[in-house]
């Protein structure tokens, strides 16, 4: 596989830092509660390692459909999600019914990418990225994300 595109991969990291923040968060919850047990850490490691991989391939998707004709690269990112949806699915599926993962653990990791992506404009504002002014190729940065 050739090298990836820097934004896919600064988009990439970014998500993977807010997956493994709040999986980290999440971890300390289920320990507070005293609930924590060895299918938490394996259900959030697969639902975390999923989530950035669904990410990791839209961002993909996008990149490569980019440049196309607007219809094409609707329909291309709206295949992607549908499979990548089902293959989401299927991963959690065989991680909670096959190796009895929690199930909580299990799933919200694949929402974390979402609330990393929420708080982006907020991140960005406070860093002094917020401005039409200041946006320029160097500091875009929510390219794939927005």
């Amino acid at each position: 596989m050739g090298k990836l595109d820097p934004t896919v991969r600064k988009e990439t990291g970014y998500i993977a830092a807010w997956v493994l923040a709040l999986s980290l968060l999440m971890q300390g919850v289920f320990l507070l509660l005293g609930k924590w047990e060895f299918p938490v850490l394996t259900g959030n490691l697969i639902g975390g390692i999923t989530a950035i991989g669904n990410f990791l391939l839209l961002a993909l998707t996008v990149v490569k459909a980019a440049g196309g004709p607007k219809e094409k690269v609707a329909l291309r990112v709206r295949s992607s999600m549908t499979a990548r949806l089902l293959g989401q699915a299927a991963i959690a599926a065989i991680a909670v019914g096959v190796l009895h993962t929690n199930v909580l653990s299990t799933l919200l990791p694949l929402l974390f990418p979402r609330i990393g992506i929420a708080l982006r404009p907020l991140i960005d504002r406070k860093r002094g990225k917020g401005t039409k002014q200041e946006h320029t190729a160097e500091a875009e940065g929510s390219d794939l994300i927005e």
